[in-house]
């Protein structure tokens, strides 16, 4: 069982600590003068906050003292002891306490001392045993020649402290600092061990630092023996405006690159500013040094698999007639890769609210600014302002919701740079009206779903859509992409990111979702299909800087959600081009959920286009108990199209309630930036790799070492279906 704070005796509820009388209840009493005094049997001490009980004592008027042998039992607000002789101080109130068994009250920790020595300021042990364990289980221990305990301050200190697992010492320290509450306190935390092709051994040793009650740093010194020692620090911050994360990693000398190759690094910020309730600041920046740090030497705040860095700095306001905000944004892209453009900057204004007219006619309006530049690109730079006011007829009932739309956009673009080989026009102007009739029906009845009653409800949904034809090829393309036309994207205004290019519409989507509620509104069952249906066959839109930018697809798109039987849940969805006859892209799950602890999940992944390449892949990942307190974690992804596996991860854990190791062993392929997908997926190289985790509880922080976190973190990336409510 693990360890509870023990429930204070009874009659300590009634001491006062302000009270400096001596209170002495025993069977049988031998008064020697008025210095000394005897007593014998069930002998109960009290004085101020504590109780004694003991077979014997004596009480020393004269030098104030209390003493007791024969196996005594102690208790103060903090403390219980079990011990085979005591002596106190009265005057000023503390105790000497030999041969001491104890145990704290209100937070974790038990041990034994050869002398135990309590104040109200400190608890002092010499030759002593300190652990988190529960009774009779000395997992791990601290054994240390002197051991303090500073009261209310949740931390003490030990002078030769050996860690002992099972009876063995594994670490020696001649001195150290350590927590025994959830109080922060400066000093080591656990190391991370850790093993692979690339790395070699890697090993981290962090040092926190307490600061203040606001802000705190951690230094990690890292060794790897193919790379170097690195060092990475973390500082974090928060006040009542302001709150955020610096991280920098530096490692001057990479052992495995050229004497030339130079020194290797990352910066990561990440702010945010509540200036007022209306005024809101943002920052999210990363910098590397080199294109392949992340894949190479990982890192805390990206995955070795990010093939871009995002930055942004934005400022915004949200008022009751406009919101608005202005925005500095870029792509760093890593890799032998085309750069992106960046926004400086970009301002977006809006309505905060829609302006009523006449009743029930509403106008809303949004308007941008964006200045774009790409050194490297055939337009270096480029001007973009656009314009979008609409008039819009809401209707909103419980069963019935339409609404009519009639909006004009206009944009004018300004560019810059080689504009003859790019075949794009140094000024454009592009409006463009838009017309959008949406409509929204919700029904239920009451139905049986396998013998128990149950809510069915049928959501048909209907859009019709009007854009005309406008060609765009003499714009450049510097935040726009295609979207992808999954069953909810079916009914977006745009089949485009950003506005460089509008497609044109006149067109039909048709929709509806069926869902099943139990009778405790669970949903147990949700079923969409929709489909989008051309009234005139749109142009194809060709691109002249990245090819065909298609948005002429009729697809047919469906999503499925089924709690089928008990803990298990199979979901799926698909997108159909029904003119081209052939699926785009699809994905399956099948999930087992018996228990926090226990866990299976099948997945199957397609898509017909990924940087030009069909993608299939198929995985497989679940975790089950082995034992008490034992727990087994595995995942496996397979690439059907290349017969190769991916990714497989192998994690075996021990958690008790006072300390937990987690062994880790990984394979997976080595992202190559330099060259393309198709080659990446077919010959890339593998990485094995092997990592060791240690955590005492109640003697550090032991965040992360649940069988959910270890699931949710970049190694397992276990994702429950998202679509179904819990």
């Amino acid at each position: 069982m693990c360890y509870q704070p023990l429930a204070q005796p009874v009659i300590l509820s009634d001491l006062d600590p302000e009270d400096n009388t001596v209170r002495i209840i025993s069977d049988n009493a031998d008064l020697r003068g008025n210095q000394t005094a005897l007593f014998n049997g069930n002998v109960r001490i009290t004085h101020r906050d504590t109780l004694l009980a003991a077979p014997t004592a004596r009480f020393s008027r004269g030098e104030q003292r209390i003493f007791a042998d024969g196996g005594i039992e102690y208790y103060d607000s903090s403390l219980k002891v079990s011990a085979s002789s005591f002596v106190a101080d009265t005057n000023d109130n503390n105790a000497a306490i030999s041969d001491a068994h104890y145990q704290f009250i209100d937070q974790a920790g038990r041990g034994y001392a050869e002398r135990l020595q309590a104040s109200p300021q400190q608890i002092r042990l010499d030759q002593a045993l300190f652990t988190t364990c529960p009774t009779h289980d000395d997992s791990w221990a601290l054994h240390a020649s002197d051991i303090r305990i500073n009261e209310g301050e949740g931390w003490g200190s030990a002078s030769n402290a050996v860690f002992r697992i099972k009876d063995i010492p594994v670490l020696y320290l001649p001195y150290l600092t350590f927590p025994v509450n959830e109080q922060r306190k400066t000093g080591l935390l656990l190391p991370k061990i850790g093993s692979s092709q690339l790395l070699g051994l890697d090993v981290e040793l962090p040092y926190y630092l307490n600061l203040a009650d606001n802000y705190d740093m951690t230094v990690t010194p890292r060794y790897m023996s193919k790379r170097g020692t690195q060092l990475k620090s973390e500082f974090r911050y928060l006040t009542e405006e302001h709150q955020g994360i610096l991280q920098l990693e530096y490692l001057g000398t990479d052992k495995d690159k050229p004497d030339n190759f130079g020194s290797r690094y990352l910066g990561h910020l990440s702010h945010r500013s509540d200036f007022t309730t209306n005024w809101r600041g943002y920052i999210d920046f990363t910098d590397v040094s080199d294109d392949a740090y992340l894949t190479e030497l990982g890192s805390d705040y990206t995955n070795q698999s990010d093939t871009q860095l995002y930055r942004e700095a934005t400022l915004a306001y949200y008022g009751d007639t406009i919101d608005s905000t202005i925005r500095l944004q870029g792509f760093e892209i890593l890799g032998n890769f085309s750069d992106a453009y960046k926004a400086l900057p970009e301002v977006q204004l809006s309505s905060a609210e829609p302006l009523q007219l006449l009743s029930p006619l509403q106008f809303v309006w949004q308007a941008s600014y964006a200045h774009f530049r790409n050194d490297n690109a055939l337009i270096s730079s480029a001007n973009r302002l656009h314009l979008e006011p609409t008039l819009r007829l809401p209707f909103v009932t419980p069963a019935l919701e339409f609404s009519a739309e009639a909006s004009m956009l206009y944009t004018y673009y300004q560019q810059d740079g080689n504009l003859a080989a790019a075949e794009v026009d140094e000024t454009v102007d592009r409006t463009l009206p838009k017309i959008r009739l949406y409509s929204r029906l919700n029904l239920e009845r009451e139905y049986d779903w396998f013998g128990e009653p149950a809510l069915q409800t049928f959501e048909p949904q209907i859009q019709y859509l009007y854009i005309p034809y406008r060609q765009q090829n003499n714009i450049g393309l510097y935040d726009t992409t295609r979207l992808q036309d999954d069953y909810y994207g079916l009914f977006r205004q745009n089949r485009f990111s950003g506005i460089d290019r509008i497609n044109e519409a006149n067109q039909l989507t048709v929709g509806w979702t069926t869902r099943f509620y139990d009778n405790v509104d669970n949903e147990l069952f949700r079923f969409s299909l929709g489909q989008i249906f051309f009234l005139e066959d749109p142009v194809e839109m060709a691109d002249n800087l990245t090819g065909n930018q298609t948005a002429t697809d009729s697809v047919l798109a469906a999503e499925m959600i089924w709690h089928w039987y008990r803990k298990w849940v199979f979901s799926a969805a698909a997108q159909y081009d029904t003119d081209g006859q052939q699926l785009l892209k699809s994905n399956a799950s099948l999930d087992y959920r018996g228990s926090e602890n226990t866990l299976l999940q099948l997945n199957h992944r397609y898509s017909r286009a990924v940087s030009g390449l069909e993608i299939q892949q198929l995985g497989v990942l679940g975790t089950v108990p082995l034992a008490k307190n034992w727990q087994l974690v595995a995942s496996y992804y397979r690439d059907v199209t290349n017969r190769r596996m991916i990714d497989a991860n192998f994690g075996v854990q021990y958690e008790s309630c006072c300390w937990a190791v987690r062994l880790v062993a990984r394979r997976y392929i080595i992202a190559n930036l330099d060259t393309n997908i198709d080659n990446a997926l077919q010959f890339g190289e593998l990485d094995s790799g092997l990592s060791l985790q240690f955590v005492l509880k109640g003697f550090g922080d032991k965040a992360g070492f649940g069988v959910s976190d270890m699931l949710s973190n970049g190694i397992f990336g276990y994702r429950r279906p998202y679509l179904l409510t819990n």
